[in-house]
Order: structure tokens, then sequence, then C-alpha cells
């Protein structure tokens, strides 16, 4: 099983944009259990095979990889919005094998891009 932590920046965000769209928290779990089978028993070939397919499909990307951990981007699917593809999920996956870092949740409405500093800041955390 994995562990889900989450940054004050991100518990903020959650926040605010849950009260926007009531889906939500219940969004963030099934996003939570994607994350899980992105990276649990990876020496599956079949896990494998959909790891590589996930991130050759515009659902994600990897914004930056050390030996401790890898940071990725990824659209989030939200059933207030309906077909729309503007929630972004950021986090780094800690290879220590059970835990992931929430770093931010936003809008592709609200801002183009994820925060840069914020990523750097926790990345060197786990460096």
């Amino acid at each position: 099983m994995m562990i889900f932590n989450r940054t004050p920046e991100f518990e903020k965000e959650l926040k605010a944009l849950g009260k926007r769209w009531l889906s939500l928290p219940k969004d963030l779990a099934i996003a939570e259990r994607l994350i899980e089978s992105l990276y649990l028993d990876q020496e599956s070939v079949d896990r494998v095979a959909f790891r590589k397919n996930f991130f050759n499909s515009k659902r994600a990307a990897i914004l930056s990889s050390t030996k401790q951990c890898e940071a990725v981007k990824m659209r989030m699917d939200c059933a207030s919005l309906g077909s729309k593809d503007s929630v972004r999920l950021v986090f780094i996956y800690i290879f220590d094998g059970t835990s992931v870092l929430l770093v931010e949740l936003y809008s592709k409405t609200d801002k183009s891009r994820e925060d840069t500093a914020r990523l750097q800041k926790y990345l060197k955390e786990h460096a």
C-alpha cells in the first residue's frame, strides 16, 4: 500500500478547488489508485506496458527524475467538469517504494503551468 502525503500548499488548493468541484475528493482518490498502479509491482510485464503507455499518451509527463525520486504532472479527471481536461496534479514519487508527495493541484483555467519553484523546493528535500 502506498502512502500519500500532501504539502500544505496542496491542502490549500484542494480545499479551494473542492468548493468549486464537489466531486474532487472522490476524483483524487481515483487518481491515487492510478498512481499506485503506475509504481507498485513494476516487475510485472503488464505494469511496465501500462506505465509506458500512460507516459507516452498526453495524460502525463515526467518533469524530473533522479535516483531518489520522480516528479510527474498528470491530467486528472474531474466528474464535476465532465469531459473538460482542465485539472492537473503534480506529485513526487519517492523510490522507497511506498510514498508519494502530492505537491500541486490546479485548474488550467486558473493558470497554465505548474509552480516550478515549489516543485524544486520539494525535490531538493528528497534529493
